[in-house]
């Protein structure tokens, strides 16, 4: 059974103001140390997807990032660039009582940059499941826009 999602799409220009001005000190590229946080959340925000922790940690071809909070991880996302050069945010979630403070900003914008910056992309996207109304409006805001 296929789940219904939508495609969204997101501009360097569109995301350049708000990227630029956000400090993304507490975001950083996975280790690890980060392997065992990793799989339990994605376990529960992804349990049906084909990628493992242990490839979002390791794989040398993505771009995970962990953001943390007092020095814990509290959320992780992971992107790459595809064969033809399109930019893609493939995961992102963070804990559940660490949602809607700003977190997601810092994490998002961490790794929004370093996909920009990895292939000089003009634009990424992603693939949001249709009943996860919270991240839809989490994308939007950031200026992604419905492509499909």
């Amino acid at each position: 059974m296929t789940i219904p999602s939508r495609v969204y799409a997101l501009s360097r220009s569109a995301a350049a103001e708000w990227l630029e001005s956000t400090d993304t000190h507490r975001a950083r590229r996975a280790l690890e140390s980060d392997l065992d946080f990793v799989a339990d959340l994605h376990a529960l925000e992804f349990p049906t997807t084909y990628a493992t922790a242990h490839g979002l940690v390791h794989d040398p071809d993505l771009l995970t990032f962990v953001v943390e909070r007092d020095g814990t991880p509290i959320g992780y996302a992971s992107g790459h660039v595809t064969t033809d050069g399109a930019g893609q945010l493939d995961y992102m979630a963070v804990v559940p009582d660490a949602r809607g403070v700003g977190d997601g900003h810092v994490l998002l914008a961490a790794t929004l940059a370093a996909l920009f910056a990895e292939a000089d992309l003009d634009e990424l996207r992603l693939a949001v499941e249709e009943h996860r109304k919270p991240a839809i409006r989490f994308y939007e805001k950031h200026g992604f826009t419905r492509v499909h």
